[in-house]
């Protein structure tokens, strides 16, 4: 839990319980005409104690007992609280009516069974507030855990898909350098992008879509430098882009997976489509590829499920997923609301 999070809900159960006190010691020293300091010392010495008996049961008996599981120590330890706390508070009393001589307090007569009552509800305040606490925690560590071991796979994601790419992509550059071809410097400079983006911008939580689909771009031009026929993969981007806010590397394993698992040869039942449209908040995603007859390796499906777990932890239920597939097309359906 965080710090903050924690000292507020401390100190509003104090806080609480000043009010308690200032309250009832102004009323009951206005309505029986008293020295006010009396019923302050009346006041703090009954909810110190109502506080008290809380906060042990939060800081000491739940953790020790309920927490551990040891349900039979925590039932005998409530009674002996709840005998222990009555004892203690009506002797408290008799000395506050006694010594300090004020005319009124609630348990100056000894209600033993009230005191008792107190006691049973005091605890289950302290208890309930622990386990509420605990829950609290338990649900912050969970997230901050997810998010690590998100981070953890992405980073995973990356090694596995970068050097695959990498090495097919400088062995194309290699060529064309070798044909003197005016491309190779422009390959060059688009793994550049590929690579910075890669290096940098992937390890904020959140970049502009834009920056995302030029990297789309750059990779998929990289891709058509071994391929004969260009026309077999279409890229289409429609709706206003700008001033759009995505998870980094969030569709380029769809991307990366439609080309790692399609056939590629010149025939016209083989092609790659991209669509992305942006319309208001909403962003569709849809990525096709026909299927080769070849064994796929065990990335594609790693990718695959660090980008489904990725979506589920930031879009929660603002997203829809929906993956096709058959041994002839592979089919990406995805539909998220921009943050």
């Amino acid at each position: 839990m965080k710090k903050s999070i924690f000292y507020f809900l401390h100190a509003s159960v104090i806080i609480v319980f000043i009010l308690l006190i200032a309250l009832s010691a102004t009323r009951i020293s206005a309505y029986y005409k008293e020295p006010l300091f009396f019923n302050i010392v009346d006041s703090i010495l009954c909810y110190g104690s109502f506080l008290g008996l809380i906060y042990y049961s939060y800081w000491y008996f739940i953790p020790q007992f309920l927490i551990n599981k040891e349900y039979f120590k925590f039932i005998l330890g409530l009674i002996a609280i709840i005998a222990g706390f009555t004892l203690y508070f009506n002797l408290t009393t008799l000395f506050i009516a006694t010594v300090l001589n004020v005319k009124f307090h609630v348990f100056v007569k000894g209600w033993w069974f009230g005191i008792a009552g107190y006691a049973l509800t005091l605890g289950a305040a302290g208890t309930f507030f622990r386990l509420f606490v605990q829950w609290f925690e338990d649900a912050y560590d969970k997230i901050e855990l997810e998010k690590q071991n998100f981070k953890s796979e992405l980073s995973l994601l990356k090694n596995q898909l970068n050097p695959h790419f990498l090495f097919n992509t400088l062995n194309n550059i290699d060529s064309l350098i070798n044909e003197n071809s005016p491309n190779a410097s422009k390959a060059l400079n688009k793994l550049s992008e590929i690579m910075r983006y890669m290096v940098y911008d992937s390890q904020k939580d959140l970049v502009q879509l834009q920056d995302e689909i030029i990297y789309i771009q750059n990779y998929i031009s990289l891709q058509k430098l071994r391929i004969p026929n260009e026309d077999i993969i279409r890229l289409s981007i429609t709706g206003d882009i700008s001033n759009k806010l995505i998870p980094p590397i969030l569709f380029i394993p769809f991307v990366e997976n439609a080309f790692k698992h399609s056939s590629l040869k010149d025939k016209p039942e083989n092609r790659i489509e991209i669509r992305i449209d942006v319309m208001g908040n909403e962003l569709t995603f849809y990525c096709f590829n026909s299927v080769a007859s070849i064994k796929k390796d065990k990335s594609s499906g790693v990718g695959l499920e660090i980008v489904k777990k990725r979506l589920k932890m930031i879009y929660k239920n603002k997203y829809s997923l929906s993956i096709h597939n058959n041994p002839k097309e592979f089919i990406v359906n995805l539909n998220i609301k921009l943050i």
